[in-house]
Protein backbone atom coordinates (compact mmCIF):
# COMPACT_ATOMS: atom_id res chain seq x y z
CA UNK A 1 0.00 0.00 0.00
CA UNK A 2 1.25 3.60 -0.81
CA UNK A 3 0.94 5.86 1.58
CA UNK A 4 1.87 9.89 1.39
CA UNK A 5 1.12 12.26 3.60
CA UNK A 6 1.19 16.19 3.02
CA UNK A 7 0.94 18.76 5.65
CA UNK A 8 2.93 22.06 6.15
CA UNK A 9 3.55 21.58 9.93
CA UNK A 10 7.42 19.25 9.59
CA UNK A 11 6.22 18.61 13.29
CA UNK A 12 3.01 17.04 12.60
CA UNK A 13 4.43 15.28 8.97
CA UNK A 14 7.05 13.41 11.21
CA UNK A 15 4.28 12.28 13.94
CA UNK A 16 2.42 10.42 11.23
CA UNK A 17 5.34 9.35 9.36
CA UNK A 18 6.29 7.49 12.62
CA UNK A 19 2.98 6.51 13.72
CA UNK A 20 2.33 4.78 10.26
CA UNK A 21 5.91 3.03 10.56
CA UNK A 22 4.65 1.84 14.09
CA UNK A 23 1.46 0.34 12.65
CA UNK A 24 3.77 -1.16 9.64
CA UNK A 25 2.88 1.07 6.93
CA UNK A 26 6.00 3.18 5.00
CA UNK A 27 4.65 6.18 4.12
CA UNK A 28 6.21 9.64 1.65
CA UNK A 29 5.97 12.91 2.97
CA UNK A 30 5.44 16.21 1.36
CA UNK A 31 5.31 19.72 3.56
CA UNK A 32 4.48 21.84 -0.01
CA UNK A 33 0.86 20.85 -2.30
CA UNK A 34 2.50 22.14 -5.47
CA UNK A 35 5.52 20.04 -5.08
CA UNK A 36 3.48 17.04 -4.15
CA UNK A 37 1.00 17.66 -7.17
CA UNK A 38 4.38 17.81 -9.59
CA UNK A 39 5.60 14.49 -7.69
CA UNK A 40 3.40 12.01 -6.74
CA UNK A 41 2.41 8.89 -9.04
CA UNK A 42 -0.73 9.78 -10.34
CA UNK A 43 -0.95 6.35 -11.44
CA UNK A 44 -0.40 4.40 -8.67
CA UNK A 45 -3.14 3.27 -6.46
CA UNK A 46 -2.52 4.57 -2.86
CA UNK A 47 -3.81 6.41 0.00
CA UNK A 48 -3.46 10.40 1.08
CA UNK A 49 -2.77 11.63 4.53
CA UNK A 50 -4.05 15.04 3.75
CA UNK A 51 -3.95 17.98 6.02
CA UNK A 52 -6.64 20.36 5.65
CA UNK A 53 -5.26 23.66 6.42
CA UNK A 54 -2.58 24.66 4.30
CA UNK A 55 -0.96 28.26 3.21
CA UNK A 56 -0.19 27.51 -0.30
CA UNK A 57 -3.67 25.24 -1.19
CA UNK A 58 -5.67 23.87 1.26
CA UNK A 59 -6.87 20.10 1.53
CA UNK A 60 -9.60 20.50 -0.24
CA UNK A 61 -8.60 22.43 -3.29
CA UNK A 62 -5.62 19.51 -3.26
CA UNK A 63 -8.94 16.59 -3.09
CA UNK A 64 -10.12 19.01 -5.95
CA UNK A 65 -7.25 18.22 -8.14
CA UNK A 66 -7.03 15.35 -7.71
CA UNK A 67 -10.54 14.22 -8.31
CA UNK A 68 -10.09 16.45 -11.52
CA UNK A 69 -7.11 13.93 -12.61
CA UNK A 70 -9.05 11.00 -11.79
CA UNK A 71 -5.96 9.68 -9.77
CA UNK A 72 -6.96 6.22 -8.08
CA UNK A 73 -6.05 7.98 -4.77
CA UNK A 74 -7.92 7.59 -1.37
CA UNK A 75 -8.08 10.74 0.62
CA UNK A 76 -8.36 10.88 4.37
CA UNK A 77 -8.22 14.89 5.71
CA UNK A 78 -6.21 15.56 8.82
CA UNK A 79 -7.27 18.72 10.83
CA UNK A 80 -6.92 20.21 14.34
CA UNK A 81 -9.64 22.54 13.78
CA UNK A 82 -12.71 21.12 10.82
CA UNK A 83 -16.26 22.27 11.32
CA UNK A 84 -19.28 20.48 9.56
CA UNK A 85 -19.25 22.67 6.65
CA UNK A 86 -15.44 21.64 5.42
CA UNK A 87 -16.32 17.84 6.61
CA UNK A 88 -19.07 17.95 4.15
CA UNK A 89 -17.37 19.64 1.64
CA UNK A 90 -14.53 17.15 2.16
CA UNK A 91 -16.99 14.11 1.35
CA UNK A 92 -19.04 15.69 -1.57
CA UNK A 93 -15.14 15.47 -3.20
CA UNK A 94 -14.93 12.40 -2.34
CA UNK A 95 -12.57 11.78 0.83
CA UNK A 96 -13.09 8.90 2.49
CA UNK A 97 -13.11 10.15 5.89
CA UNK A 98 -12.04 13.53 8.13
CA UNK A 99 -9.79 12.82 11.38
CA UNK A 100 -9.27 15.17 13.92
CA UNK A 101 -5.16 15.84 14.93
CA UNK A 102 -3.73 14.48 16.84
CA UNK A 103 -4.99 11.21 14.81
CA UNK A 104 -5.70 8.23 17.33
CA UNK A 105 -4.22 5.12 15.90
CA UNK A 106 -6.63 2.71 16.08
CA UNK A 107 -9.25 5.49 14.51
CA UNK A 108 -6.70 5.61 11.95
CA UNK A 109 -6.11 1.84 11.41
CA UNK A 110 -9.50 1.66 10.57
CA UNK A 111 -9.84 4.01 8.38
CA UNK A 112 -7.01 3.12 6.15
CA UNK A 113 -8.43 -0.18 5.67
CA UNK A 114 -11.41 1.47 4.06
CA UNK A 115 -9.33 3.93 2.36
CA UNK A 116 -7.04 1.15 0.70
CA UNK A 117 -10.41 -0.62 -0.83
CA UNK A 118 -11.48 2.92 -2.38
CA UNK A 119 -7.99 3.63 -4.01
CA UNK A 120 -8.08 -0.06 -5.16
CA UNK A 121 -11.78 0.41 -7.02
CA UNK A 122 -9.97 3.66 -8.32
CA UNK A 123 -7.62 1.84 -9.63
CA UNK A 124 -9.80 -0.20 -11.15
CA UNK A 125 -12.10 2.50 -12.44
CA UNK A 126 -8.86 3.93 -13.72
CA UNK A 127 -7.87 0.82 -15.89
CA UNK A 128 -11.18 0.90 -17.17
CA UNK A 129 -10.90 4.49 -18.58
CA UNK A 130 -7.43 3.79 -19.96
CA UNK A 131 -8.87 1.00 -21.90
CA UNK A 132 -12.10 2.65 -23.10
CA UNK A 133 -9.71 5.28 -24.37
CA UNK A 134 -8.57 2.78 -26.86
CA UNK A 135 -11.57 2.28 -28.63
CA UNK A 136 -12.08 4.03 -31.79
CA UNK A 137 -15.56 6.38 -32.09
CA UNK A 138 -17.27 3.44 -33.83
CA UNK A 139 -16.70 0.60 -31.56
CA UNK A 140 -17.19 3.05 -28.75
CA UNK A 141 -20.81 3.40 -30.41
CA UNK A 142 -21.05 -0.56 -30.20
CA UNK A 143 -20.03 -0.80 -27.12
CA UNK A 144 -22.20 1.91 -25.89
CA UNK A 145 -25.34 0.07 -27.42
CA UNK A 146 -23.87 -3.47 -26.56
CA UNK A 147 -23.71 -1.84 -22.95
CA UNK A 148 -27.65 -0.79 -23.26
CA UNK A 149 -28.82 -4.73 -24.55
CA UNK A 150 -29.24 -4.03 -28.13
CA UNK A 151 -28.51 -7.45 -30.32
CA UNK A 152 -25.91 -7.32 -33.07
CA UNK A 153 -28.76 -7.21 -35.76
CA UNK A 154 -30.04 -3.96 -34.01
CA UNK A 155 -27.07 -1.97 -33.59
CA UNK A 156 -26.46 -2.55 -36.97
CA UNK A 157 -29.94 -1.22 -37.83
CA UNK A 158 -29.54 1.83 -35.87
CA UNK A 159 -25.67 2.63 -37.00
CA UNK A 160 -27.19 1.80 -40.82
CA UNK A 161 -24.43 -0.76 -40.95
CA UNK A 162 -24.19 -4.04 -41.92
CA UNK A 163 -24.41 -6.96 -39.14
CA UNK A 164 -20.94 -8.21 -39.99
CA UNK A 165 -19.55 -4.99 -39.29
CA UNK A 166 -20.53 -4.62 -36.25
CA UNK A 167 -19.58 -8.20 -35.18
CA UNK A 168 -15.84 -6.66 -36.56
CA UNK A 169 -16.22 -3.70 -34.19
CA UNK A 170 -17.33 -5.41 -31.26
CA UNK A 171 -14.84 -8.12 -31.91
CA UNK A 172 -11.97 -5.42 -31.89
CA UNK A 173 -13.81 -3.97 -28.93
CA UNK A 174 -13.70 -6.95 -26.85
CA UNK A 175 -9.76 -7.04 -27.66
CA UNK A 176 -8.97 -3.31 -26.75
CA UNK A 177 -11.00 -3.99 -23.54
CA UNK A 178 -9.79 -6.88 -22.53
CA UNK A 179 -12.38 -8.85 -22.51
CA UNK A 180 -12.95 -12.14 -22.67
CA UNK A 181 -16.64 -12.55 -22.83
CA UNK A 182 -19.83 -10.46 -22.55
CA UNK A 183 -19.60 -10.61 -18.59
CA UNK A 184 -15.74 -8.86 -18.60
CA UNK A 185 -16.79 -6.08 -21.47
CA UNK A 186 -20.18 -4.87 -19.34
CA UNK A 187 -17.83 -4.88 -15.95
CA UNK A 188 -15.27 -2.87 -17.43
CA UNK A 189 -17.88 -0.54 -18.98
CA UNK A 190 -19.75 -0.13 -15.77
CA UNK A 191 -16.31 0.81 -14.33
CA UNK A 192 -15.62 3.23 -16.77
CA UNK A 193 -19.02 4.64 -16.40
CA UNK A 194 -18.23 4.67 -12.45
Amino acid sequence: MHIYLLDDDPKVLAANAFLLKAMGHDSRGWSEPARFLQEFDGDAEAVLLLDLAMPELDGLEVLAELDRRQCPVAVILLTGHGDVPQAVEAMKLGAVDFLEKPVDARRLAEVLTRAWQQAQALGQQADARRRVARLSAREHEVVTLVAQGLTNKAIAEQLCVAVRTVEVHRASAMTKLEAANMAELLHCWQLYQG
